[in-house]
């Protein structure tokens, strides 16, 4: 009796377990289903999906192919700028401390841009990628409008970049990420005079005693 008792327990439990994994396998399809069409509505709406979209642009050259083509500006033709033109668009990469990527929406197009009357360390250099970082805390993922200067032999807008009343150049200057490019920028009084402020409460750069200017370092580079 007991032998057939034991047996008949056996029995059940194992008709219990394959029920629950039956039911677990249902479970586990319905939710990677579930899954996969969230990926999907996610990375097909990569260009409309704001900051998530912008995020993965930092990593751009890890992510697969057929999901990059599907990041914010990847389809969209190079804008080619002129002089006294406005650009308005979102930044959708920072390069370093002054050089950017805008792009507009109608038409889309993307703008590489150069930052006017600034120049900012090499991201190689010493402060090189603080610089980059105090560039993209401020406008990666924002809404600028970019007062094109002139456009320099690499086809970049080279430009002044507003965010909202903030004069984006400027306050790079001001906090120690860049020099004032005074042979590109004559007269830009608000920049030299910035820069002497830097120099003074030893901001940013400023903290060594003789920073090496980049337009120096990329000369003996050549």
């Amino acid at each position: 009796m007991a032998i057939r008792k034991n047996s008949e327990n056996d029995g059940a439990k194992k008709g219990f377990i394959s029920r629950f994994f039956k039911r677990f396998s249902r479970i586990g399809k319905i939710l990677l289903a579930v899954f996969w069409f969230l990926l999907g509505g996610f990375v097909f709406n990569l260009d409309r999906c704001g900051d998530a979209g912008i995020f993965l642009l930092k990593y751009k050259k890890i992510v697969p192919y057929p999901f990059s083509k599907f990041l914010p500006g990847a389809d969209a033709p190079d804008g080619a700028a002129v002089p006294q033109q406005t650009i308005q668009g979102r930044v959708i990469e920072v390069y370093d401390g002054d050089t950017a990527t805008v792009l507009t929406a109608h038409p889309e197009a993307k703008y590489r841009v150069r930052f006017f009357g600034i120049d900012a360390p090499e991201t190689a250099m010493l402060h090189g990628s603080d610089a980059k970082k105090a560039l993209q805390d401020k406008i990666l993922g924002k809404d600028v409008r970019v007062n094109v200067a002139g456009v320099d032999r690499y086809g970049r807008a080279v430009g002044k970049v507003m965010l909202g009343a903030r004069y984006v150049n400027l306050e790079m200057v001001s906090e120690g990420h860049a020099w004032y490019y005074s042979d590109y920028a004559v007269n830009e009084y608000d920049l030299a005079a910035a820069e002497r402020e830097a120099k003074v409460y030893r901001r940013g750069l400023w903290q060594e005693k003789n920073p090496l200017p980049p337009w120096e370092y990329r000369r003996s580079k050549k």
